[in-house]
């Protein structure tokens, strides 16, 4: 498959999380900044809860709405998650620069 047929392929199927092209798998993400792409070996990130606000409540007596306060008690509990490389295999991911 050439970048014309996969280009084509991508344009018709869509692309759910990437493909295998050329002996690599290429996938995408918004876990990276702009210009920069992600290199190594896969299986290495680590998806986690984060301690410091996994079951934090919040409890907010008449919560405001955009038509003023409502009657009654809000409550918030949140969970929030994020992704770990672990620093013995950090070695083998590379941050790419393009251009």
């Amino acid at each position: 498959m050439n970048g014309f047929n996969l280009a084509d392929k991508a344009l018709k199927d869509g692309v759910q999380g990437g493909y295998y092209f050329m002996g690599m798998y290429h996938y995408v993400s918004n876990s990276h900044t702009s210009g920069h792409l992600f290199g190594g070996v896969r299986k290495l990130f680590h998806l986690g809860i984060l301690k410091a606000t996994n079951g934090q409540v919040v409890i907010d007596s008449e919560p405001a709405t955009a038509d003023g306060p409502l009657s009654g008690t809000g409550i918030v509990s949140r969970m929030d998650w994020a992704y770990k490389v672990w620093t013995n295999v950090l070695p083998v991911l590379f941050d790419i620069t393009v251009s």
